[in-house]
This record gives C-alpha cells, structure tokens and sequence, in this order.
C-alpha cells in the first residue's frame, strides 16, 4: 500500500479537479485537471515500465520533472501581482529548464545528472513558492490565508520540493547506511509521503476556489 501512496494521492486529487472542473475552469486553475492527468498517467507508466518490463524510467521522470517546472512556473506567475515578481518566476523557470537540458550534455544522461538537477530544481520551486507565502503573510490584509487557493498551493509545492531536495542530497548516504522505512529506501519513502502533502493541498486549492466561483453557462 505504501509503494502506491503517490499514485493514490495524484488519483484523489485528479478526481477531485473533475468533480470541480466547473468552477476553475474560468481561472488559470484549469490547468491543473490536465497537469493532474498527465502526472498520474505518466508516473502509473514510470512504475510500470521498472515493475514490468524492468526498464529504466529515467527519460519519463525528465519528462515529469520538466512538466511539473513549467507548470508551477505558469502557476506562481499568476499568483504573483506584481509585475517585477513575475519576470523573476519566468528567469528562474528558464533558469531551471535549461539546467535539465544543458546538464546531460555535459555530465551524461544519467541518474545522478538527474538527481543534482532535480534537488537544484526543487530548491528553486520551494524559494518562488515561500516568496509568494512571505508576499501574502506580511502585508496587512483581510483575507484569511488558508481560505487562499494559493496558499495552499505555495504551502504544498514547498514542502514537497524542499522535503525531496533535502533528501535526494542525500542520497549517497541513504544508500550507504542503509537508510530506510517499511522496507523502502528513505529517497523512496519521503517523497511518496510528501506527495500526500502536495496533492492534498492541491485538492483543497481546487475545493476553495468553488466559494470564489460563480459558474456561468
């Protein structure tokens, strides 16, 4: 059950913008029913293709990792009101994009290209996502934060990314001492767990954003 926490976790939220799909699909949170969509489908084919046919996934989880970065790019670019913040999340998007492809010219398209990568990238998308929490915290305001879609967008996507960065840097030393939970390597079982983090906050984004909706045929 444990191995499939993020599948779980990426279906339940997948359904979830389904059901609400009427009432985000006037703002830029339309998005993320086909974003949804893609990441569950391509992990369920990431895992099938090791479980399986014992295949490396490695190409797959460049793909996701480049979908996910443009996405939550776009994503904190609307966020964000003003207009300077906005060119900076589209200098760190193009910043992050090119380290995923010029990196395997240089250090070969291999895991541990993928993994540095990875975690700088992760460290990137969770400094954009504290920025937007520290832009909406400290501003005197009426709104209360956490009936924010973006709060809980920003509150997911940085504790799962800085969670996995964290770990991945580390990944030499799990390996080495044998780090592990119910029976997975720690560099597996943190991340699945974060992915409940990082979708359950999603779902509520999409669940919140039905009070700020009026739906209009």
């Amino acid at each position: 059950m444990i191995k499939y926490l993020h599948n779980i976790s990426e279906l339940v939220s997948l359904v979830v913008a389904i059901i609400y799909y009427p009432y985000i699909r006037q703002s830029f949170m339309k998005w993320f029913l086909p974003f949804l969509a893609f990441i569950f489908f391509a992990e369920l084919m990431a895992k099938s293709k090791f479980v399986l046919w014992n295949s490396s996934n490695l190409i797959l989880y460049y793909i996701i990792s480049i979908v996910e970065s443009i996405f939550y790019g776009y994503v904190f670019y609307q966020l964000f009101e003003r207009f300077s913040i906005k060119w900076l999340v589209i200098f760190l998007t193009s910043f992050i994009l090119t380290a995923y492809f010029v990196a395997p010219l240089f250090f070969g398209f291999n895991h541990s290209t993928f993994l540095t990568t990875l975690l700088t990238s992760g460290f990137f998308l969770t400094g954009i996502a504290l920025w937007y929490l520290f832009s909406e915290f400290f501003p005197e305001t009426d709104k209360i934060l956490i009936h924010e879609p973006g709060f809980w967008i920003s509150f997911g996507v940085s504790i799962f990314f800085s969670g996995n960065s964290i770990v991945f840097s580390m990944y030499t030393f799990i390996i080495r001492n044998e780090l592990s939970l119910f029976h997975l390597p720690l560099y597996n079982f943190v991340p699945r767990l974060l992915c409940i983090v990082l979708y359950s906050s999603i779902s509520i984004a999409i669940i919140l954003c039905k009070k700020k909706t009026v739906i209009s045929y």
